[in-house]
């Protein structure tokens, strides 16, 4: 990938052959090295840049949050308000929600980057708290579609990108712990909102349910809209892609493997809860539970995986979660106890944490070009957009009316298998394959 310069450079160049390459430049043209070829100033750490991380918090719990609690609407949908649709079907408003996450993602990393942030935190705000007011009115399938998947996927879209891009602007050696503790808003929303769904529905009904959490969102979108500010001044050239990414190896490989890796990741959040009362012998009110035990355990997976990222790297890392994953999906063939199902859901938990908190930290550490994070994390999730609209129903036609779990698992743990290949793949590619080599 080249730097700003007259030439480009490779990514094997060293610090020293950089400089030298500055200082002979600077000399024939009498002017000084451009910018970009200079060593980087020192990033200032200070109470400003931790409140960048807690406005990304609450983005994280508004966006990832709300996603990976899903599950509890989808057991609810299937059990209660939408009984007549099949499972696929259902599986449509989580996956649409999701895909527009990822996709809108892409035009809202070139808005970002030429300085459009306070429009995406509050366009996106409006977007999710109305949609999810909204909600409470359901009834019927396409209005569910519509408000939950379509308006709140859009609103997810406009916010969520916003998070990673501007808290690496403000971090240097700890990025990685800083995204960690900011994506630890999607464990803590999780946590939250599964918790307050499954004590409000019985109580209030739906319809109140539904308002009281588009309240929470209000005031948690509130909060980054107030907060955050980006560092890096307006480009002038709106890009929607960067075209010099579909020639750098590493970085397509890294793709592959994030858009395996939550394909595979979230099936487990969408259907542990079904999977757990028609396949084992836990109670029903255990069962609501299992989400939020899977949201806890990723908490810790999001902080202390995003602490050795700094120091063994955020690939190398990631890699290792997504191969455990696999492993750990597999072992659901033989679980069939409430003990062993809550000891699935404690481990997993907290590798699809790590997974899901480390790949904006995996695409700096890729990107020569640090004025364009903003488009290839957009990128990035646009690509991982088109493999998890399909996944989960995909998913749910495997589980069909048959109940077929053995099929589901396969076609998780074969996704999550897939995902640490290319890991490896993105890793070797880039540095070889030293096993001290940090990536």
């Amino acid at each position: 990938m080249g730097l700003h310069g007259e030439a480009p450079l490779t990514n094997t160049t060293t610090d020293h052959s950089t400089t030298s390459l500055a200082r002979d430049d600077a000399a024939a043209n009498q002017e000084p090295a451009p910018e970009a070829s200079s060593p980087p100033p020192q990033i200032k750490e200070d109470w400003r840049a931790w409140m960048q991380v807690l406005g990304a918090f609450c983005l994280n719990l508004n966006t990832w949050g709300m996603m990976n609690s899903y599950g509890a609407f989808q057991t609810y949908y299937q059990l209660e308000l939408l009984r007549s649709h099949s499972s696929s079907e259902i599986a449509w408003i989580g996956s649409t929600q999701a895909f527009l996450l990822f996709v809108v993602s892409v035009a809202a990393g070139a808005l970002f980057d030429a300085g459009f942030t306070p429009w995406l935190l509050w366009g996106g705000g409006v977007l999710v708290v109305a949609g999810m007011l909204l909600v409470s009115a359901t009834s019927l399938y396409w209005q569910v579609l519509v408000t939950q998947a379509v308006m709140m996927g859009l609103g997810f879209g406009l916010l969520y990108l916003v998070a990673p891009a501007v808290v690496s602007q403000y971090f240097g050696p700890r990025t990685a712990l800083a995204m960690g503790a900011s994506s630890s808003g999607s464990a803590i929303g999780g946590v939250i909102f599964p918790i307050a769904f499954a004590r409000l529905v019985p109580k209030v009904g739906f319809g109140w349910t539904c308002r009281i959490l588009g309240f929470i969102l209000l005031v948690t979108s509130v909060i980054p809209a107030l907060l955050m500010r980006s560092k890096q001044p307006p480009r002038r050239d709106r890009k929607l892609i960067d075209a010099a990414a579909f020639r750098d190896v590493p970085y397509l490989l890294l793709n592959a493997g994030l858009t395996f890796g939550f394909m595979g990741l979230y099936i487990i959040f969408n259907y542990i809860e079904l999977f757990a009362l028609d396949r084992t012998n836990v109670s029903h009110s255990l069962a609501n539970y299992l989400l939020v035990i899977l949201n806890v355990s990723s908490l810790p997976g999001r902080i202390i995986p995003g602490y050795y990222a700094d120091k063994i790297g955020s690939i190398n890392v990631q890699t290792t979660v997504a191969f455990f994953s696999a492993i750990l999906t597999f072992c659901l063939y033989a679980i069939h106890s409430t003990a062993g199902l809550v000891v699935f859901c404690i481990i997993y938990g907290f590798f699809s944490g790590a997974f899901m908190g480390l790949p904006a930290a995996g695409i700096v550490s890729l990107s020569d070009d640090k004025s364009k994070i903003g488009i290839r994390i957009g990128m990035t999730l646009g690509t991982v957009g088109f493999g998890v609209l399909v996944s989960n129903p995909i998913a749910g036609a495997i589980v069909g009316h048959d109940k077929n779990w053995i099929g589901l698992i396969s076609w998780c743990g074969a996704l999550l298998f897939a995902s640490s290949i290319c890991l490896v793949a993105s890793r070797v590619s880039k540095v070889g394959w030293g096993p001290t080599k940090v990536i």
